[in-house]
């Protein structure tokens, strides 16, 4: 038999987002730029993939991305593994052993409807989430199918207010309470991986040109 290996190290705070404990239906994460959800949610995936859980969506803000994320974050991980995989580059669907993850962005919406999930994870939420109609009449309908499904809203807030004045769903979801819901905040500084010193001096040049971003 081939020998199995992974690098599906996290840190704290991604260990603390996808805890396998929690029995919350919404996950919802406002964190700071660089924080490292990405990696997180893509090493969380393989998990549940190896546990067997499937079907899972991954929704990313353009089309474009998914490729490059799959490139980047899956694929090496699954090719030191030693599992059988595979990815269709027309369908953006990968297959772990028995599990199907699909990957669909915002930006063509109708590619998403049509399906349930027993995870469903946002990628820069505070993008997607721009869209009610998005939210409401295709993601919302898609946890329907499974009774322990979860949806985890992960994303650098974009304003708490959309242009037209109406409040912004990643916002709204952030205040909402109760035990389907669950409520997580970071900040850049959270990634162990960057050095506050050079998060700090970033931080300061970008005050300079837009003091409103800071707090991204």
């Amino acid at each position: 038999m081939s020998k199995v290996v992974f690098n599906l190290t996290q840190t704290g705070a991604q260990r603390e987002i996808f805890n396998p404990e929690s029995k919350a239906r919404y996950t919802i994460v406002p964190k700071g730029r660089r924080f490292g959800a990405t990696k997180g949610s893509s090493n969380a995936i393989i998990k549940w993939a190896l546990k067997g859980i499937s079907p899972i969506l991954w929704v990313d803000t353009i089309n474009g991305n998914i490729e490059r994320y799959y490139e980047r974050y899956f694929l090496p991980v699954l090719k030191d593994s030693g599992i059988n995989f595979s990815f269709n580059y027309n369908k953006h669907q990968l297959t772990i052993l028995r599990s199907t993850i699909d990957m669909r962005s915002a930006d063509n919406p109708e590619s998403i409807e049509g399906f349930g999930y027993k995870k469903i994870i946002l990628n820069e939420a505070g993008i997607i989430l721009k869209d009610n109609y998005l939210y409401t009449n295709t993601l919302l309908p898609m946890l329907i199918d499974y009774p322990d499904s979860q949806l985890y809203a992960i994303g650098t807030p974009k304003g708490k207010f959309k242009k037209d004045g109406s409040e912004h769903i990643f916002y709204q979801l952030s205040k909402r309470i109760g035990d389907d819901y669950r409520q997580l905040r970071y900040s850049s500084y959270d990634n162990p991986y960057l050095d506050a010193k050079d998060i700090q001096e970033l931080s300061d040049e970008i005050a300079l040109l837009d003091p409103n971003m800071v707090r991204q």
